[in-house]
């Protein structure tokens, strides 16, 4: 037995170090497309930085496209907002708002007219913007609902958190190809071995490092690609006589559309992002042109009902001027008070089933562009790693045999 295993072990020991070649190699590949995340080295050529972070806008700009394209539409979903509700849930939280603001303006832009009034006019002036502040937000939340296309630019949303964050593309790719990323791994052992043992053959005429590099080269390159390859590929089902071939990854559309919805709603697309995009970065302006033109009616509405000694106090350009420090400070503080709204709102958006709901019932040539991009963009370079990798274990490989 000791005899046979001195003659043969080269045979058994090949497939096995070529199997490791193509587990090596592959889970070094996986890793060298998300990792580093910063370049590491001597720039320009002496380095790494992983593939997906460092096209992070251009990665961030695809996903955001097929997201916006095929799975969400803004106004489908704000319809969804009651703003009587909304109504409800924030009028406490206005009323305070109203008598902050309303203080605030007057002591310091009609100080005088303030002084002068008595203790009931300003009391009344009060009552005035308590009343009139809450109908201002729930007019503009309604034209905001109604003109939400034009107002979330949800592409510059999404994208300015990605990369913002370059984790975040690192982590939509891995939680939503984790399964077919471990495939990968463990294929390139099994693949491995399977080529070991045709190599085998060559290593019955010679044990040359140089056949030992270029069967490393071979398993690490085909490895890889035929593991992207079995991903995608077919992607419809099909038969060979008692076996069923389907791109891993289409297999488990269902699962991978509601774990790539739950990272968008609660990471990318939260309550929280959309609200402060509306109020504070929307596109063109269009929620403080909607605002400034609801306090602009409230703000005639309020001065034509006080006294005629306020109404000669305040000028023309002082009410211009009102408007625009009102609309200031209303625009500060709306995103601080209407926070109160986010657990309801979060529930009647649903963003994270919406999403999931549509993603799970894509034809699968569109569900297969949400994994797609993060090799099909420098796939070339994912399999050249792999052989590259593969060489050199080669090498060892064949001091070791």
């Amino acid at each position: 037995m000791t005899d046979f295993l001195s003659e043969y072990y080269i045979y058994i020991l090949v497939p096995l170090i070529s199997g490791l070649i193509g587990y090596i190699t592959n889970v070094l590949s996986i890793k060298m497309t998300f990792y580093p995340i910063e370049f590491k080295g001597l720039k320009p050529f002496l380095g790494w930085q992983g593939i997906i972070p460092s096209k992070a806008t251009k990665m961030a700009e695809k996903s955001v496209d097929l997201l916006t394209r095929d799975l969400f539409k803004p106004k489908d979903v704000f319809t969804r907002l009651d703003i009587k509700e909304i109504s409800k849930l924030t009028q406490e939280d206005f009323l305070e708002m109203a008598g902050q603001i309303s203080d605030k303006v007057l002591k310091t832009q009609v100080p005088e007219a303030f002084d002068l009034m008595g203790t009931r006019i300003k009391s009344q002036i009060k009552k005035n913007v308590a009343t009139i502040l809450p109908q201002i937000v729930e007019n503009s939340l309604d034209q905001i609902k109604q003109n939400i296309d034009s107002i979330l630019d949800l592409k510059a949303l999404a994208v300015n958190s990605m990369k913002e964050d370059k984790t975040m593309i690192n982590k939509i790719f891995l939680d939503l190809g984790g399964k077919q990323f471990r495939f990968i791994e463990t294929s390139g052992f099994w693949l491995g071995m399977l080529f070991g043992i045709g190599q085998n053959i060559t290593t019955m005429y010679t044990t040359s490092w140089v056949m030992f590099a270029l069967y490393g080269v071979f398993i690490g390159f085909i490895t890889n690609y035929l593991a992207i390859k079995l991903i995608f590929e077919p992607a419809e089902p099909k038969k060979f006589g008692p076996f069923r071939l389907w791109g891993l990854f289409l297999q488990n559309q269902r699962e991978e559309s509601y774990r790539y919805a739950k990272i968008i709603a609660g990471e990318i697309l939260t309550t929280e992002n959309l609200f402060d995009y509306i109020f504070r970065l929307s596109k063109n302006n269009i929620t403080s042109n909607i605002m400034e033109k609801e306090i602009s009616k409230a703000i005639s509405q309020i001065i034509s009902s006080q006294p005629t000694i306020f109404r000669f106090m305040i000028t023309n350009q002082k009410i211009s001027e009102l408007k625009s420090i009102i609309l200031f400070h209303l625009m500060h503080e709306l995103p601080l008070h209407i926070r109160v709204i986010y657990p309801y709102a979060e529930k009647a958006l649903d963003i994270q089933n919406e999403i999931g709901d549509k993603m799970a019932n894509l034809p699968p040539k569109q569900f297969i562009d949400f994994l797609r991009p993060a090799f099909q963009e420098d796939e070339w370079k994912l399999i050249a790693v792999g052989a590259a990798l593969g060489g050199l274990a080669g090498i060892l490989q064949s001091m070791l045999v």
